[in-house]
């Protein structure tokens, strides 16, 4: 669901989150990321992010972690409702997660890698064991991401996901409802525009290299 040209919004995830477009400008600068937390009156102190090293690391953060970089990690979880969780992205998938009562919220940064390593995984199993919430109580939502119509690749990812050496295109959206499925998720969601191709809406890395990044948020309801 897209919201003035400015964030996409998944209109069946009902707690806070929010990933910008371009014409927010480049969220991994500082003032830009500023001026657009002003224009939608978030509190830019409140926020942590995850360094995101492509691994499959998943932390549990809290308000004394504001305003950091959490080292080693590319997904975040909280229970605490005065804060938010925020991954970076130009062309990986955002994957936000929540408890059914969106009492707890995960944030997390799922490339190629990242989701042949188990990162989603990892994230249920914080929420089970941090928080006692059973994969069956959690909902998923797969934020704007490098469609299958634009992700040729190569022998390392159809080896890491076992796929026919002949198959050009992969899809991330379809690998993680696989995952979602056989880990016990029933409930989520794909936002369906694609970072690479629709370029007048995202920054990709595919498609241009760039050090420019769209920004994923969630926070507690």
């Amino acid at each position: 669901m897209q919201k003035d040209n400015i964030v996409t919004i998944e209109k069946n995830f009902d707690t806070f989150h929010l990933t910008t477009t371009r014409y927010c400008g480049n969220m991994k600068d500082i003032n830009e990321r500023e001026a657009f937390c002003n224009s939608f009156g978030i509190d830019s102190t409140k926020i942590v992010f995850a360094n995101q090293v492509h691994g499959t690391m998943v932390k549990k953060v809290s308000s004394a972690d504001c305003g950091t970089f959490i080292a080693d990690c590319d997904g975040l979880i909280t229970d605490d409702k005065n804060i938010f969780l925020c991954i970076f992205t130009a062309d990986c998938m955002p994957v936000f997660l929540a408890s059914r009562d969106y009492s707890v919220v995960a944030m997390v940064h799922a490339g190629w890698r990242g989701l042949a390593g188990g990162i989603i995984e990892s994230a249920t199993i914080r929420f089970l064991e941090d928080f006692g919430i059973s994969t069956q109580d959690i909902f998923a939502y797969v934020g704007p991401h490098i469609g299958q119509c634009c992700y040729q690749v190569g022998d390392e990812l159809k080896k890491a996901f076992n796929r026919p050496a002949d198959e050009e295109y992969f899809s991330l959206a379809k690998e993680a409802q696989r995952q979602f499925k056989k880990l016990g998720i029933k409930k989520s969601y794909i936002n369906s525009h694609c970072t690479c191709h629709e370029y007048e809406m995202f920054f990709s890395y595919r498609r241009e290299p760039t050090d420019k990044r769209i920004m994923s948020l969630i926070k507690c309801k």
